[in-house]
């Protein structure tokens, strides 16, 4: 069966002053598509399709630049569009998922959350872990076995939920208007690129006594996949987003909750604003290229010095996972630094200083917490950086918000429910 051609009958609306109407398009779902900004000019121009037809075009140019994509729909589905018209379509469908910030959030409900979380049982077991004689011997056996945890059954025993938060930036390739006022790292003191902030929660089941449920391999059991958020909005824009998204996932509804940052000001920030009673961890892996840096400006001298800074080293990192940071920076100031290098040592050094209170990791292992941001670490590269730092890209702030939010929704598996089922479900749409 091939292409069907039909000539809508149109109609002039009185009620809408004269505008245009095609009842047989509005019949079979047909939608418009409308872009005001097109380049500098301000400009209203409109695609109509279908939901089917806008839904498939989005999904490939969210995952494919335009004009590959353009290409895959022709190919697969015989569908002839310009790059244009897919950006149109594409930037129309993301429109659809990009949040508004939440206004006047309640700080009585933190309040709340606060007071029901207080002494919950994991954080019990992380005072009791830090106070344990054999604390050493635990973290040592956490770190090389896994965690002290119960096999998960389903239905078996009364469980409590902790829900992980986490967050980080990075950066956008920028058109150049979008840039002119922004401070970057370029010779000029410009930028490149603005940032783009992801958000991330998931939900980790413990037993009542704060000990993770296992499964049979040993790892953490996961309740729920992880629900991603983005914006390239303010930080201050940023927070209250973050905190809905987390509502929105059963924040509420949590027996504990751990947030994760990589150490920069505004992540802690956001979670001394909105998280005030969350356990908090620096992500293991920054922490651990701090200390390579700091090891890198270390004088190690003698034949072997190649063997004696990765033995320095090896033992550094040990410290550091067992959360002994007040010894390992001991260690490193043992050391002679090379001549020159004193200031980046001691700002790596002053690095552990300031978080050193988000640095309990052989507790956190053997309590079964994560201390490794890897899923938001991943987030920023699967939505953003694959899809939006290919060569010869320029994006401006709302496009970029748009394509963040759409493959957000795409990551989340809640695309194709949330913009199909929008109409009445009576209506079937033309594909």
């Amino acid at each position: 069966m091939g292409w069907i051609e039909i000539s809508p009958v149109r109609f002039a609306c009185a009620i809408d002053n004269g505008q245009s109407v095609y009842p047989l398009q509005d019949f079979i779902g047909m939608i418009d598509h409308d872009v005001v900004q097109v380049g500098d000019a301000a400009e209203k121009q409109t695609v109509k399709c279908s939901r089917n037809a806008a839904a498939s075009i989005a999904l490939v140019s969210a995952e494919t630049p335009y004009e590959q994509a353009a290409q895959v729909l022709n190919q697969l589905a015989g569908i002839e569009l310009t790059v244009m018209t897919e950006h149109r379509v594409t930037n129309s469908v993301g429109s659809e998922f990009v949040k508004d910030v939440p206004m006047d959030i309640d700080p009585d409900r933190t309040l709340r959350m606060a007071k029901k979380i207080s002494g919950n049982a994991l954080e019990v077991r992380v005072n009791q872990m830090d106070g344990a004689d054999n604390k050493d011997e635990i973290i040592q056996n956490a770190i090389a076995d896994g965690p002290d945890g119960i096999l998960y059954k389903k239905h078996s025993e009364p469980t409590m939920k902790v829900m992980y938060i986490l967050c980080d930036g990075t950066g956008v390739p920028g058109r150049h208007q979008e840039l002119a006022d922004a401070k970057g790292k370029q010779p000029d003191g410009g930028a490149k690129t603005f940032e783009a902030k992801i958000g991330a929660v998931f939900v980790i089941e413990y037993a009542e006594d704060g000990k993770p449920l296992l499964m049979k391999n040993g790892e953490i059991y996961r309740e729920k996949k992880v629900r991603y958020m983005g914006t390239v909005r303010k930080v201050e824009d940023f927070g209250p987003m973050i905190y809905q998204h987390a509502v929105d996932n059963g924040l509420e509804d949590m027996d504990a909750v751990v947030f994760l940052g990589d150490g920069a000001r505004w992540v802690w920030g956001i979670q001394n604003e909105y998280f005030p009673y969350a356990l908090t961890g620096l992500d293991l892996y920054h922490s651990i290229e701090r200390v390579n840096i700091m090891i890198d400006n270390l004088q190690f001298k003698g034949r072997f010095s190649h063997d004696k800074k990765q033995e320095f080293k090896d033992e550094c990192i040990k410290l550091l996972r067992h959360g002994k940071v007040t010894d390992m920076l001991g260690l490193i100031e043992s050391m002679p630094c090379k001549k020159g290098s004193e200031k980046k040592l001691e700002s790596a050094m002053g690095y552990f200083r300031s978080n050193m209170e988000h640095m309990n990791y052989g507790t956190f292992t053997a309590c079964g917490i994560f201390v490794g941001s890897g899923v938001i670490e991943a987030g920023c590269k699967v939505i953003v950086s694959n899809r939006m730092k290919n060569a010869g890209m320029h994006w401006s702030k709302d496009n970029a918000e748009k394509m963040i939010s759409l493959r957000c929704a795409i990551r989340n598996n809640a695309f194709l429910n949330e913009y199909l089922h929008v109409r009445d479900p009576l209506v079937k749409s033309a594909a």
